[in-house]
């Protein structure tokens, strides 16, 4: 006994020696704590994803103040009694280890504190005297350089838990598929036990092994009187399930981007509500499976007062190839439709160029090489702006754009944050029926201006931007006259609970030939972003932003929570009759080109035909030749939105369609005039059919 106190003694004393010439020329290497999985949080601290760390593993960071404390006392009484006392070492666990090593001539329990096995966690080496005292030197280092809840917090990141599992976090949802903060005393004790033994032992491939290593806890801690002997029973009758739990995959294509943007941060905190996340997946995969084929989706929520983003999802599967599930739908640049048509108004009604009652023209009209046409193909004649945006009719739009300017219209549309994308160099009036790229993300956080008094401000993914800072985009009257008519848009068919007495303003958009619908809604808190469309961009049949994506809108809005007696009811104006200088809009003859007037368009195939489509011998398609008129050379020519051989100075490209079905040609001349025609390639019966 007097030999292995000398020896415990003498060892003591070396590492005490030693430590200091090794603080000062060896600081502990903490390249594997500081090498950790990447985690992106929900407003609530739940994990939304978590990303491997460099070396592949499962290693989530975890402070010693969010852990169960029954846990830390469960770990403490059998892994190190006298961690809160001692420098490191503890003197009296060597000596009883050295002296059961000399009286049975074997190991019978180890003194390797807390610290100590951080250490060696740290700096693994193999298991000999020399790296046993190493490592007692550095855990006498880490107590000179740390307190001891940041140990501790140390070992609940580093501990092995079988495989590539590292860390009690990580430990416990994938064994018990939930955060470590409110552990069963089985679940305490299982943890403690596995670092002993994690290949042995792990749960899910040795579940009867965990469990024996389990209890092997939980009877020492009944003798050491931390638990009753009821808790130690009813911990005993929990079964170890052996299943591995997937990680959190909460908003997926957000954390992607989030960890690629913040890419120094282990933990990304958002906004994420984790209910509003999962309804509104819920609600958009519904959807997108009732549509069928490839078509795919993507929900945004905004709370207004603040620009924080509530939902994301990006798409209704992250994991279907088919639809292109991994593609982030609320950052692709996509065509809003009608969508920007209330901030056009908005611009006129803020410039004093109309008023809601102003009366416009909706009738053929033609600027320059543009003729822009209704969804349904009919004129109205004389109608008031606010009936015109209600109605989402086409040339009283294009109309007022036309007085505004398309480029000065533009510029309010770009923030530094978001940049539209136009066809051409020059923005035309196209982009006033989404002749334009725009996001979904920036689209809504465009119509989070209504919702606060004509005010913008950039939407906020994360919680490290200011979101107070915002700047006038249109007066509070303007914005006011916006939702007034954008309330009374008549609403898509069904039945939504409680939302008859709710205050929601919406549009909705469609795209040429189909290709993307959408629609966004705002009420007194939330502005909600819908988007349906193929993920190549091809055609639809007959979808369209009312009947496809309003419904979606308004399920969200049924899912959000709407306080009837809250007092900030999203507010309105009152329409008055319009001023006399304001009446009427009337364009000057030399603002427009009579009816008449040869200029730039599509001459071959026209608008609206059906052309018959015959293969050939080999079964190929006959080449078509797409015939211009007017406009200035060079031009761009676009098929179902696809580029044809770059830009062409001839009037007329040979083309090869792919088979029968309905076509859109968008061509583009050098001054940036847009000229478009839709029309179908059927088979010959049909065509001698329906004539």
């Amino acid at each position: 006994m007097r030999r292995a106190l000398f020896i415990a003694l003498i060892a003591t004393a070396f590492i005490f020696i030693g430590v200091l010439s090794v603080s000062v020329f060896l600081p502990p290497n903490l390249t594997k704590y500081h090498d950790r999985s990447q985690t992106v949080l929900a407003e609530d601290g739940s994990i939304l994803r978590a990303f491997l760390s460099k070396d592949g593993m499962w290693r989530i960071p975890m402070r010693y103040k969010d852990v169960e404390p029954r846990y830390v006392d469960f770990l403490i009484a059998y892994e190190d009694k006298r961690f809160w006392s001692h420098l490191g070492v503890d003197p009296l666990a060597i000596l009883r280890a050295t002296g059961q090593l000399i009286s049975s001539g074997r190991i019978i329990s180890g003194a390797s504190t807390i610290t100590m096995q951080v250490a060696r966690l740290l700096e693994p080496r193999p298991r000999t005297l020399l790296s046993k005292l190493i490592e007692m030197a550095r855990a006498v280092q880490l107590e000179l350089t740390f307190s001891k809840e940041e140990i501790l917090s140390m070992y609940f990141s580093l501990a092995p838990f079988g495989g590539n599992v590292e860390g009690a976090t990580a430990a416990s949802l994938i064994y018990f598929n939930k955060a470590p903060a409110r552990l069963t005393v089985s679940e305490a004790a299982l943890l403690v036990a596995l670092p002993q033994s994690p290949t042995v032992s792990r749960p899910d491939r040795n579940p009867h092994k965990a469990t024996a290593a389990r209890n092997k806890v939980l009877e020492r801690l009944l003798v050491d009187g931390l638990i009753s002997e009821g808790e130690l029973n009813e911990a005993k009758d929990e079964t170890i399930d052996g299943y591995r739990h997937p990680f959190p995959f909460v908003a997926p294509h957000l954390a992607r981007r989030l960890v690629n943007q913040y890419p120094q941060h282990d933990a990304i905190h958002t906004h994420i509500d984790p209910e509003f996340q999962k309804s509104s997946r819920e609600i958009l995969k519904m959807a997108v499976d009732s549509e069928g084929g490839e078509i795919n989706g993507a929900v945004i929520i905004v709370e207004n007062k603040t620009g924080a983003v509530l939902s994301y999802v990006a798409s209704s599967d992250f994991f279907d190839e088919e639809r292109l599930g991994q593609v982030d739908y609320i950052k692709a640049l996509r065509s809003p439709g009608s969508a920007l048509k209330p901030f056009i108004y908005a611009m006129a009604f803020d410039e004093n160029i109309a008023h809601p009652e102003t009366l416009l023209a909706d009738e053929e009209t033609r600027f320059g090489g543009y003729r822009p046409t209704n969804f349904d193909g009919r004129d109205n004649g004389q109608v008031s702006a606010s009936d015109a945006l209600r109605t989402s009719l086409n040339t009283p739009a294009v109309t007022l754009l036309h007085k505004i300017g398309p480029r000065r219209f533009l510029s309010q549309l770009g923030t530094p944050k978001y940049k539209p994308i136009i066809v051409g160099t020059d923005p035309g009036l196209s982009i006033a029926l989404g002749g334009l790229g725009i996001s979904l993300e920036h689209l809504v956080s465009m119509y989070t201006t209504f919702g606060n008094g004509g005010n913008y401000k950039d939407i906020s993914l994360t919680k490290y931007l200011n979101l107070t800072e915002r700047s006038e985009l249109f007066n509070q009257l303007s914005s006011d006259y916006i939702i007034d008519i954008l309330q009374k848009t008549p609403r898509p068919a069904g039945r939504y609970n409680g939302l008859e007495d709710r205050d929601i303003a919406f549009k909705t958009g469609t795209s040429s030939s189909y290709r993307d619908v959408l629609a966004v809604g705002f009420d007194e808190t939330f502005t909600v972003g819908v988007w349906l469309g193929h993920p190549k961009a091809e055609p639809m049949r007959q979808k369209t932003g009312i009947k496809t994506a309003a419904p979606v809108l308004f399920r969200i809005f049924d899912m959000l929570p709407h306080n009837k007696a809250e007092k900030g009811r999203l507010r309105s104006a009152t329409l008055k009759e319009a001023p006399k200088n304001l009446r009427r809009v009337v364009l000057e003859k030399n603002e427009t080109a009579s009816r008449n007037q040869d200029s730039f368009g599509v001459a071959f195939p026209v608008d609206g035909a059906k052309i018959p489509f015959i293969p050939t011998s080999d079964g190929t398609a006959t080449s078509l030749s797409i015939k211009l008129k007017d406009g200035s050379r060079p031009f761009s020519v676009f098929v179902n939105g696809r580029a044809m051989h770059g830009r062409t100075v001839s009037r007329s490209i040979t083309w090869t369609p792919k088979g029968a079905g309905f076509y859109s040609i968008v061509a583009v001349d050098r001054a940036g005039n847009v000229a478009e025609t839709r029309f179908e390639l059927a088979h010959p019966d049909a065509v001698l059919g329906n004539r």
